[in-house]
């Protein structure tokens, strides 16, 4: 998380501050917030509330709006989890595309096919639904242990007609661990009722965040369950 001291020592005092701040101005900071997470995305946010939930081991999913090629909007799902490890362990592991099969849900294969600095370009062979779909992603390492983005690599086939989402890592407030924060829009193109995808999708983001913290606590070790 971000805070105006720009350290770790200042951070829980910040969120009890600005608990006392939503008090006094609800609407306000609403708006502010909504704002920082959709307009630029540069960090992820969470409230006191949010971060004694995360220190419990929870998943906290928040709604945040996106919008589409078309300029129409789409409600879209934040993930956050809080991980026993350095920004740098974290980076590690969700960087090691080639493993990523080994931990991942419904992902049958990935493989890195270029990499160009921080960008990789990826093949991955997933269950997205009910179909078996592969597709490419360009993945940018836009600020090194601190932020991934990707979008879909239209360059190569895909069998998915979009995709598109980020990872940020934040020191946890105490200093103690990294909070992970994983947005991801996937269109499949298949046709679907609106309350079954949203459903699949929030399920899906919870999943992977739990995966990926097991994967990094264990230090690379931990894999999923077979067919998982």
């Amino acid at each position: 998380m971000k805070y105006a001291g720009g350290d770790s020592k200042s951070a829980l005092a910040h969120l009890t501050a600005r608990e006392e701040i939503m008090k006094q101005y609800p609407l306000f900071l609403a708006i502010a917030i909504t704002m920082v997470i959709v307009s630029s995305s540069a960090f992820a946010e969470y409230t006191q509330a949010e971060w004694e939930r995360l220190k419990k081991g929870e998943v906290v999913v928040t709604e945040v709006t996106g919008q589409n090629p078309d300029g129409s909007q789409r409600i879209q799902f934040l993930a956050k989890i809080y991980v026993k490890a350095t920004r740098q362990e974290c980076w590690r592991i969700i960087r090691d595309y080639n493993r990523f099969a080994e931990f991942m849900p419904r992902l049958r294969k990935c493989v890195i096919l270029k990499r160009e600095g921080e960008v990789y370009y990826v093949e991955y062979d997933a269950k997205i639904l009910f179909i078996n779909a592969k597709y490419h992603l360009r993945l940018d390492g836009v600020e090194p242990y601190k932020r991934i983005e990707y979008k879909l690599d239209r360059t190569r086939p895909n069998d998915i007609r979009d995709a598109n989402g980020y990872w940020i890592l934040d020191d946890a407030p105490d200093g103690s661990g990294t909070i992970l924060s994983y947005l991801s829009n996937v269109d499949s193109g298949i046709p679907a009722p609106e309350a079954l995808a949203r459903k699949v999708g929030k399920e899906s983001l919870v999943q992977v965040v739990k995966n990926v913290r097991m994967r990094i606590e264990s230090g690379g070790a931990w894999k999923k369950p077979e067919g998982s």
